[in-house]
């Protein structure tokens, strides 16, 4: 059996934390969609106004909650990002990481592009799953550059 790669603490580290708050932000999300005992601790009316984002049309995907659809992203990101998982040598695990990165990054950009021009309202709460799911992508992306150069006989940093 071969060892697993050696992955900087940082990644680890920066990569769980991300998923952390991802998890929690998007489960409270979930909650509120489906609760009326929890409510949105967000204004409504104005520009801010999370509860006209999450009760929007564009709150959909192929008829699934975007909060519910966010709640899988972390899940999956959870398995893809634990230290075994970084560790892995297999390409399956790291094209997938990366193309799980990828896709919420570009799903990201369109529901930043429907609060600004279809909804015309900002949710914080969504705002913070948007920076969590972009630095999860950098993340990803620069430790994978690393241990790709560690790999090929370059030093990771």
């Amino acid at each position: 059996m071969t060892a697993g790669r050696p992955v900087p603490a940082w990644v680890l580290a920066s990569s769980a934390l991300l998923v952390l708050i991802g998890l929690g932000d998007a489960a409270y999300l979930t909650l509120t969609h489906f609760t009326t005992t929890v409510q949105l601790a967000c204004s409504a009316g104005g520009t801010i106004d999370c509860e006209k984002v999450t009760t929007s049309p564009e709150s959909y995907i192929v008829g699934i909650p975007v909060a519910v659809l966010g709640l899988a992203y972390f899940v999956v990101a959870a398995v893809l990002c634990a230290p075994p998982a970084w560790r892995s040598r297999a390409p399956l695990v790291r094209y997938a990481r990366l193309a799980w990165a990828i896709g919420g990054v570009c799903t990201v950009v369109y529901l930043i592009y429907a609060e600004l021009f279809e909804i015309d309202a900002i949710c914080l709460w969504c705002t913070l799953v948007h920076v969590v799911t972009i630095t999860f992508f950098v993340v990803v992306v620069m430790g994978e550059a690393l241990l790709e150069g560690s790999s090929s006989g370059v030093p990771a940093g």
